[in-house]
């Protein structure tokens, strides 16, 4: 059962602790190329634990590590932020295991028609900023569900599946990742702030959104494709056409 593969995985992480089924629970069923997510609650350990083995035999061969090897990547790059958690294992190839961060996601916030206080924004500001010092872009920081306000009221950020070192790609690629990192830190400024978006930050999140409208991987499913789909283009053919779209940010 794989369930109890999983308990055998932690345990051999953690071998000072019992780990028991009852404490497993299914927080999202994930779908084809998507890991099922778990948590694992007992009075010592608060995890959660994303797991590919009940994906196609392909995707576990191919997708499923790929995945797993970057947010377990991101996670190690990024510990030190206090916006990430600093607990983590690689339990195998297809499944990872980091601390619980209590809170809400900003789309359920934006959702209930919630605001958050604008000191808050800064702090998530600061901490992307960070990131980016340390040469690393989230790359799906416009999916609000990414963001979370804790429930000590600061923010927090999850999902390190896209996580990447951008240093290796040209200036003006750089520039986009960045960009589109940040464009999540106003976009969510702009909807769930006390106070009104800065102009500069209204008009650098204008500025991203109409290069955005005209990009020419629109269409796939995720933001995140965006600078992946770039960063492969770059690689083999002649980017003027993309950096003549990226220049305008």
């Amino acid at each position: 059962m794989i369930e109890n593969k999983l308990l055998s995985q932690l345990q051999q992480q953690f071998p000072e602790h019992v780990f028991k089924q009852p404490y497993l629970s299914v927080v999202h069923k994930g779908r084809f190329a998507n890991a099922i997510v778990y948590r694992y609650k007992d009075d010592k350990f608060d995890l959660i634990v994303k797991d590919f083995s009940k994906s196609p035999w392909f995707i576990r061969k191919t997708f499923a590590k790929l995945s797993v090897n970057q947010e377990f990547k991101g996670l190690s790059r990024l510990a030190q932020l206090d916006a990430v958690a600093n607990q983590f294992s690689r339990l195998s190839p297809i499944a990872v295991a980091y601390d619980y961060i209590e809170g809400t996601p900003l789309r359920s916030l934006i959702q209930q028609g919630k605001t958050l206080p604008v000191e808050f924004f800064i702090e998530l500001e600061r901490q992307v900023a960070k990131m980016h010092r340390q040469g690393i872009v989230h790359l799906d920081l416009r999916n609000m569900g990414n963001i979370l306000c804790g429930s000590d009221g600061k923010p927090y950020i999850i999902d390190f599946q896209s996580t990447i070192g951008f240093r290796r790609f040209s200036r003006w690629l750089q520039r986009f990742m960045r960009g589109s990192d940040m464009s999540g830190v106003y976009k969510a400024w702009d909807k769930l702030s006390s106070t009104p978006l800065p102009l500069a930050k209204q008009q650098y999140l204008q500025r991203f959104n109409h290069v955005r409208k005209r990009w020419i991987f629109k269409g796939y499913p995720i933001q995140r494709t965006y600078a992946w789909g770039a960063a492969m283009v770059t690689q083999f053919v002649d980017s003027d056409l993309i950096r003549n779209l990226t220049d305008r940010f």
